[in-house]
């Protein structure tokens, strides 16, 4: 099929559009991106140290604070305190301070001078927060929890990108997630791109495990290619049904909840009893999984 110069002008326009998204995000201080990615490589290497990995994330002082506070949070149950990073590395595991670093640049990218559109990030924040930490929660026989937090976590980095680079695109998905609109048609028609298409790429280009980025990339799709981004979009589907985030609540489907491997009405309770902060402080686990999310909602 031949396209018309039309078409391929609007393609140009999409692909210009979305490089300079890219190219802005990639510009931002995001801190020690080089150190974040040095300790996620050294917490998969075959002989991972725990000094080695403290060494690398106290170059980055906010990330070496971070992993102190959740090495001291309520959501690990012990009353010993930790007060050097190579024993917060011991205790949080290779695999979860993996996690952390991977998902710091994305979360940071929410911190950002006033502009009117705070609030939503603040919001894009704790659900993202608490999408991996419900994806967690839920991982099945096969999914590495702590790889379904990291996935949850970033799942919509092209969201933050798009509030930070094209505010007033931004601000039209906001004024369409309020009449009921779903943000991926919006977004097409507005940019000729989704966000989760920019995040992935975005995923690719700061080097995410495929995993991520396939769960980036994949997480509104009608029915994903593989069971990570099948359960982030489960986890994703039933908080904003429990009133977080800022695009419009949707039910699960029953293809994607099998693909995910989870049983979406036992799925629910475990999520509704983790948002409840209030009510779940004597409910094990969702006492912890709660306390995990309020220490994440500083991961900034």
């Amino acid at each position: 099929m031949v396209s018309s110069p039309l078409g391929e002008l609007r393609e140009r326009l999409v692909s210009e559009l979305r490089e300079r998204l890219l190219e802005q995000a990639l510009s931002l201080p995001l801190g020690n991106q080089t150190a974040l990615a040095r300790v996620a490589e050294l917490c998969i290497a075959p002989e991972a140290d725990a000094q080695a990995v403290a060494d690398e994330a106290g170059k980055d002082e906010s990330f070496a604070a971070t992993l102190l506070r959740v090495a001291n949070s309520a959501a690990l149950g012990s009353a010993a305190r930790i007060e050097d990073l190579p024993a917060a590395v011991a205790r949080l595991g290779f695999k979860f301070v993996e996690c952390l670093a991977l998902s710091a640049p994305s979360l940071r990218l929410l911190a950002t001078p006033s502009d009117g559109l705070e609030g939503a990030r603040r919001e894009l924040h704790r659900h993202a927060v608490r999408v991996g930490v419900a994806a967690r929660a839920l991982a099945p026989a096969g999914i590495e929890p702590d790889r379904a937090l990291a996935a949850g976590l970033v799942h919509n980095l092209g969201l933050s990108v798009l509030s930070l680079h094209a505010r007033s695109g931004f601000r039209k998905l906001l004024e369409a997630s309020a009449r009921g609109e779903q943000l991926p048609e919006v977004e097409a028609r507005l940019f000729g791109f989704t966000h989760a298409e920019l995040g992935a790429l975005l995923g690719r280009t700061w080097g995410y495990p495929d995993s991520l980025v396939g769960s980036i990339r994949e997480h509104d799709a009608p029915l994903p290619t593989a069971p990570l981004p099948a359960l982030i979009q489960v986890a994703d589907l039933l908080v904003r049904s429990s009133g977080f985030g800022i695009e419009p609540a949707i039910e699960p489907r029953a293809a994607v909840a099998a693909l995910a491997g989870v049983e979406i009405d036992r799925a629910r309770i475990r999520v509704e009893l983790l948002l409840e902060v209030g009510d779940s402080r004597g409910v094990e686990p969702a006492a912890a999984d709660a306390a995990l999310a309020e220490v994440l909602d500083t991961l900034v």
